[in-house]
């Protein structure tokens, strides 16, 4: 798993990012970089700018600002080692850290160094890097704006300054966010560009800004929002970037398509997305991307992205700062303009102005008393009650109840206990629904109030006494979900205060409903927290000696226990399906019936028993609330049997068992349950995997083992059969040709001319047989007798080589020279026979009438040193370059060249033994180049 990002300093960084967006001169972007560098990790700091246009050399030893007091500045070579990395340098411990002002790939406009007294951790060296890599995107932003040439210099990523510039001149929300969408597409290369902004709590996005290429010409009018969930609330809620193939996109498990809108919806080819992400690291919105100009999308385009999106969300903020600045502006004007009117009015209208604003006061004071009443309070019941007391304490003389619906009824739950017994009695029973002021009141969502109450045709015939009465709605969610009735026996109708005091104190209590519900909800969530945690903890657990486990089963019985220990009391089976039945392997807990037992014991039948087959077949998890009893097991065996749970176990993506949790009191599956069970069985078969790859990798590495054995019992073969060539066979051979010499020497006068001919042929043949087992001998002790590679002067050992061929006769009228070479790590003798051999196949290979040369050259290849051995001989024709290589391999008639057919392989043999390649490039009738890689040895060996 990738190791996720350190959490950024979000408001620090916003305030850097806005004064920095701020600077109009380079001077600015450095004194604002510093100043917030040193304010946040309180350390000194420095700035190096690169030379300007014109100037020569690397980065000046002598810092263009510094904050703090340093005890010693960075050094010339320091500086221009970490100019030259185009990376952070990181001390150790404590010392000085560089990094480099620089976007992308671009190349640095200078460095940052920070004195830590000790070495800075993860998420102190990442917001350093985002503080630097912001001081970077506007100095180039300053640069296009002073000079747009110099700007394409620093900015080779196609323009993130001249976006950045774009966007901070854009008029207003709704243009930035137009430039923000055309420079992403523009920036990265791609059809597709969408901004969104984030509108609640639930991540629902609304698209504000749409760029498409020609290619999506017949998408540009669309406008339906993504979904507030799946990978949009994904990339919101983690606020992280997400890079995704259309192949990744489509399997992930967060994506969930375009539902209603797939018809609408332009084709996704692949996806880019990255967070807006504002002050606080509130999410803010998205910037998607799709459909890359070629290929995929790639690191680079996502870190372009993040750079824009850093810049773009300070911009969308400050421009939504603005234009609420200036809708307060505006209401502040018209108010006053309202106000201008009203003290026209004023001389006429005081009397009326004074009720006004002692009913004002008095719905004040009834908000104020209920909002200290409820502050605390989240049961409705109670909520109710308070809000019933403030009324009779604000206005005296009604009375009030708190209804909620129930079966087409309005029932009451709550009322003031000046109402009558008849009274109580009656509403508590219900009113009607269809009740006209009741009904008025639920219909339109907003307070009714009845002057001239009728008891009779509102269903509540004990209420005759009343002259006046209200219906106050609470509203959540746009539903009505309860409301407060009011009734008067002091008069037959309202005063304006007394509907405003009701107004109040209904919204007053519906506010601290919506409050109550967001409590629960955040208790429901915390619960659900714990329980994921109390889960994790024991898939931990589960896990913890994953190594020296080797029965899986195991673990299904722990994932039982551990499941278990956070239900209420029942029992766990684990079934496996075997030739049509399902066989429980492992159990924990006792099922409370013996028949039942016997039951499971025998295998219940694949097919016929659904709380096995259906997440099976599924892959999904069944949940019963309410366990159908005799849908698959005998009905009077599980009378005690109240809720079940059936959960696919998935090894490597595939149903290898069902787990099945059982509980004996009646009960609903809530999300908490959920959560647990589904995050331990999904944990079990990360645990079953692994313990399958720990076996399997148990069982290669016996093999390995055998196979080790298997190679040393051969090279002690070899090495046997080294002592035969060097020896046994090598004496015949020699007692052979020895014969064959003094029969030629003593009997060569009396032998006539065929007679002496089979003697050269017999003595020939010796020596060749003679060369075949010298060479078949070194062949096998390319391995058998290996050395520990050293450190070795390529060039030496090739003098050598020349120096042994001049005392022979290979060299005459040849011509052997090389360039540098190299010292390289590896066995001295061995790199003495390579060269010697390739070298004389060069000499020997010689086109008639042309002086032969070989030229020897190396060059490095990363790691590794890369040789050529090039001559001017006859050359190989390009479908024999493999076979050459094979032992006794020849392309030509001893009686053409001589040889044995083992050289080339010994030379691949040796290369190989060195961790090397070796190969051939030639054309016929020009010449031959062999190659060949040995790690360098420029450095120590197993250095660093």
């Amino acid at each position: 798993m990738v190791r996720p990002p350190a959490p950024i300093r979000s408001d620090a960084f916003s305030a850097a990012a806005e004064a920095l967006a701020a600077a109009r001169q380079p001077g600015d972007v450095i004194a604002t970089l510093l100043a917030h560098a040193h304010a946040a990790f309180q350390v000194a700091a420095a700035a190096w700018l690169a030379p300007g246009a014109g100037q020569e050399g690397g980065v000046p030893p002598e810092p263009a600002a510094q904050v703090g007091a340093w005890a010693a500045l960075p050094d010339a070579a320091t500086l221009r080692g970490a100019w030259g990395r185009h990376g952070p340098v990181l001390p150790e411990g404590g010392g000085v850290a560089l990094f480099p002002l620089q976007t992308g790939e671009a190349a640095p406009l200078g460095l940052l160094g920070l004195a830590w007294p000790q070495a800075p951790d993860e998420a102190e060296a990442r917001f350093a890097r985002l503080l630097a890599g912001q001081a970077a995107l506007h100095l180039g932003r300053l640069a296009w704006e002073g000079s747009p040439d110099l700007a394409g210099a620093l900015d080779p990523l196609g323009g993130l300054a001249r976006a950045a510039l774009r966007i901070a001149r854009a008029p207003g929300l709704q243009a930035a966010l137009e430039v923000i969408t055309e420079e992403a597409r523009t920036l990265v290369g791609a059809h597709q560009s969408v901004v969104s902004l984030t509108v609640s709590e639930d991540w629902a996005q609304a698209i504000t800004a749409v760029s498409l290429s020609d290619k999506y010409a017949a998408w540009r009018e669309y406008a339906v929002p993504p979904s507030g969930s799946g990978i949009y609330a994904l990339v919101c809620r983690m606020n992280e970037p997400l890079r995704l193939t259309q192949a990744e996109l489509e399997a992930h498990p967060a994506w969930r398509g375009f539902g209603a809108h797939a018809a609408e919806h332009p084709p996704m080819r692949g996806w880019l997305a990255v967070p807006l992400v504002g002050r606080g690291g509130r999410n803010i919105g998205l910037i998607q991307l799709s459909d890359r100009v070629e290929g995929d999308f790639t690191a680079r385009d996502e870190h372009i992205l993040v750079q824009l999106a850093q810049f773009a969300a300070v911009t969308v903020e400050h421009a939504r700062s603005i234009e609420l600045a200036q809708a307060e502006l505006e209401r502040r004007q018209q108010a006053e303009a309202r106000l201008r009117v009203l003290n026209m009015e004023l001389e006429g209208r005081i009397g009326a102005a004074t009720h006004e604003l002692e009913t004002r006061a008095a719905a004040l004071d009834a908000f104020v008393a209920f909002s200290e009443a409820v502050g605390t309070q989240t049961d409705v019941a109670a909520l109710a009650g308070q809000a019933i007391r403030v009324m009779r304490t604000t206005l005296g003389h009604v009375s009030v109840g708190y209804y909620e619906p129930e079966g087409g009824l309005w029932r009451a739950r709550v009322w003031s206990d000046d109402m009558t017994p008849e009274i109580v009695a009656q509403i508590r029973a219900g009113i009607p629904a269809d009740a006209p002021d009741l009904a008025r009141a639920v219909a339109s969502s907003e307070p009714v109030f009845v002057d001239g109450w009728d008891a009779e045709a509102n269903a509540l015939s004990t209420t005759t006494s009343y002259g006046a009465g209200a219906f106050v709605p609470v509203v959540i969610g746009g539903e009505v979900c309860s409301l407060l009735a009011v009734g008067t026996r002091a008069a037959r109708r309202w005063t304006e205060h007394e509907r405003t005091v009701m107004r109040a104190v209904g919204r007053s209590f519906q506010l601290a409903l919506e409050r109550s519900e967001a409590t629960a909800l955040l208790e429901r969530q915390n619960g659900e927290l714990a329980a994921r945690t109390r889960a994790l903890e024991g898939f931990a657990h589960l896990t913890g000696d994953l190594a020296a486990q080797g029965d899986p089963r195991v673990f299904v019985r722990r994932a039982q226990e551990v499941i278990l220990s956070l239900l209420p009391p029942g029992y766990a089976l684990y079934y496996e399906r075997e030739e049509g039945r399902w066989r429980n392997r492992v159990q924990v807990g006792d099922v409370g019936n013996a028949d039942l037992q016997a039951f499971i014991d025998a295998g219940p039948q694949v097919g016929v028993t659904p709380s096995v087959d259906v997440p099976w077949e599924t892959r999904q998890p069944y949940y019963q609330d309410a366990y159908a009893r005799g849908s698959d097991t005998p009905e009077d065996m599980v009378q005690h049997v109240s809720t079940v749970a059936s959960l696919p176990v998935l090894r490597r993506g595939e149903v290898v068992g069902v787990l099945i949790a059982v509980i004996f009191e009646g009960r609903a599956w809530n999300a908490t349950d959920r959560t647990v069970l589904e995050t331990v069985v999904s944990s079990l078969g990360l645990a079953l995997e692994r313990a399958e790859s720990v076996a399997l990798l148990a069982e290669r590495t016996t093999e390995l083992e055998q196979t080790n054995a298997e190679l040393e019992r051969s090279n002690a073969e070899l090495e046997q059969f080294a002592y035969v060539a060097s020896h046994d066979l090598q004496a015949p051979i020699r007692a052979m040709t020895s014969f064959a010499g003094l029969t030629q020497r003593r009997y060569g006068d009396v032998l006539d001319d065929r007679g002496r001919m089979y003697l050269q042929q017999i003595a020939e043949s010796g020596e060749h047989m003679k060369r075949l087992v010298d060479d078949l001998l070194t062949f096998s002790r390319v391995h058998t007798a290996q050395r520990e590679p050293e450190v070795v002067d390529s060039g030496a050992v090739f003098d050598a080589v020349r120096r042994r061929l001049e005392r022979g006769a290979d060299l005459a009228g040849a011509r052997l020279t090389r360039g540098p070479l190299p010292l390289v790590l590896a066995d001295p003798q061995q790199l003495d026979q390579l060269l010697q051999n390739l070298i004389s196949n060069g000499l020997k290979y010689r086109r008639e009438g042309v002086t032969p040369e070989v030229h020897v050259w190396a060059e490095r290849d990363g790691e590794m040193e890369r040789f050529a051995v090039r001559d001017n001989g006859i050359g190989i024709e390009g479908q024999y370059f493999g076979r050459i290589f094979e032992i006794f391999q020849r392309l030509h008639g001893r009686e053409q060249y001589e040889g044995t057919g083992i050289g080339l392989a010994v030379c691949k043999k040796i290369v190989e033994r060195h961790g090397g390649q070796i190969w051939v490039e030639s054309e016929v009738g020009q010449g031959t180049t062999f190659f060949f890689t040995l790690p360098d040895g420029s450095a120590p060996p197993f250095a660093g």
